[in-house]
């Protein structure tokens, strides 16, 4: 795990941390190809070195990471590594607190050049895509599909919105012998068909490049910088999938860099979390690689209010604040009616 540190590199700062688990209910269940999700549970994370306070959010999400909300807070509690979303959430809040630090936003913290974000609303399976995006004014739409469930309502989609961006995402629930369906979307104009196939059939999805237009996406098997560059040295990918709720702060800005060493982009995505992992989200999506994102406002997802700063969304757009760190200050005071428990961070993770 990486800890928060002083401007000089320090580590030996007096540190204090706290963590809150959360029950969100969702304003409607979420169903992709590996489950339908009803709730949401997550923990929140704040670090604090007695004068300025960052933040993180551990997001564990049944089939898109390895580990659960008991392994992230036994990790953070306990202090020992059994969850990676937790390691996320702390490098996050590690992250916030620097560029708080140092009177910076996170966004321009790392890299950021885009000052504007196109929000994009993520609609799972049994959902109108052109219901959600005529109820939410996004400027994109990425479709849940799985083999039987997706040309139908994808060319119902175009056909409401013709201009549109619009991407596709399987959650790896295709086989080689099912890719005729992903060539008719293709002709359909989706921008992206993301994890058609298993994370680690990364020889299929070299395959499909030749044989569509849109890019090929790949989310699941991006969990660290090195998994980025197996995937680059396959070609099995026009676009990687960076998630800060998987990998941190500081492994997103690494799978960035390698993707645009590469001449290649990224896409920006979260795992239905509240503000705080969509902070940490919308400064990733502001790095020059990124082209794409599932940026949206978790109200869109989550009956739940975490902070009144959360930028608002203006003619389907979110502009990028100049307030430090992740520009919000979640209060447990408002957060206290979704806390399940709460606790400190063990002692062992300063070490």
């Amino acid at each position: 795990m990486t800890m928060p540190r002083t401007a000089d590199g320090a580590a030996d700062v007096p540190m204090e941390g706290r963590m809150w688990e959360l029950a969100l209910p969702l304003r409607a269940p979420f169903v992709n190809a590996r489950g339908r999700v009803t709730d949401r549970r997550v923990v929140l994370v704040s670090v604090s070195d007695g004068s300025f306070t960052g933040w993180g959010e551990a997001a564990p999400f049944p089939g898109a990471t390895p580990d659960t909300v008991e392994d992230a807070w036994g990790t953070l509690e306990r202090g020992v590594v059994l969850s990676p979303t937790a390691a996320a959430a702390l490098d996050q809040a590690g992250s916030d607190l620097e560029a708080r630090r140092n009177d910076r936003p996170l966004w321009a913290a790392i890299g950021g050049t885009q000052r504007t974000i196109e929000t994009s609303i993520a609609v799972g399976l049994g959902e109108d895509p052109a219901e959600r995006v005529a109820a939410t004014g996004a400027r994109g739409v990425k479709v849940k599909i799985r083999p039987g469930d997706d040309v139908r309502r994808v060319a119902a989609v175009r056909s409401a919105y013709p201009e549109l961006p619009i991407g596709v995402d399987a959650n790896g629930s295709f086989g080689w012998d099912e890719r005729d369906a992903l060539i008719e979307l293709d002709a359909l104009g989706v921008g992206y068909v993301e994890q058609p196939f298993a994370a680690d059939d990364l020889a299929s999805h070299a395959r499909l490049r030749d044989e569509i237009v849109a890019a090929v996406a790949l989310d699941e098997g991006i969990d660290s910088t090195g998994a980025a560059i197996q995937a680059i040295e396959a070609d099995a990918c026009d676009l990687l999938v960076v998630k800060p709720g998987r990998l941190g702060i500081r492994a997103a800005r690494e799978v960035h860099d390698v993707a645009l060493a590469a001449g290649l982009r990224i896409k920006a995505s979260g795992l239905i979390e509240t503000d705080v992992g969509r902070a940490h989200t919308l400064a990733v999506a502001s790095l020059p690689a990124a082209v794409w994102s599932d940026i949206a406002v978790a109200s869109w997802f989550v009956d739940a209010v975490i902070s009144a700063e959360v930028p608002p969304v203006v003619d389907g757009r979110i502009a990028l604040v100049e307030r430090p760190g992740i520009g919000l200050e979640p209060d447990p005071a408002v957060f206290a009616p979704y806390v399940v428990r709460e606790s400190v961070l063990g002692s062992t993770i300063w070490d």
